[in-house]
């Protein structure tokens, strides 16, 4: 396989994590919670502030989502580069308004 780290039977990891946003998305609407993608929102620890994409969101409800796509190493072996995005996705919620529901 010249694509090492591509997901088996997939056409892209990220069409696999569009995929997986656009069914997140579709489960959030028949629970009666309209979300829509790339939501922006201003995030920061300190007073300097930037505006950072979810990947679904509602800002009149106050709802950020992260939508993470994963499985398991074919070898069985701790997915490092996997938990750093898992991080990742935890720092923006810890940096973005109190006042949202932070959903992974």
């Amino acid at each position: 396989m010249d694509k090492p780290f591509q997901r088996i039977g997939s056409k892209s990891n990220s069409q696999v994590g569009s995929d997986f946003e656009h069914i997140a998305q579709k489960f959030f609407a028949m629970s009666g919670v309209e979300l829509e993608r790339s939501l922006k929102v201003e995030v920061g620890i300190a007073s300097t502030k930037k505006l950072h994409a979810f990947d679904l969101g509602c800002a009149k409800r106050k709802w950020l989502v992260e939508c993470k796509s994963h499985r398991w190493t074919a070898g069985h072996n701790i997915p490092s580069a996997k938990l750093t995005v898992w991080n990742e996705a935890m720092y923006y919620f810890h940096a973005a308004p109190h006042e949202y529901k932070k959903i992974l």
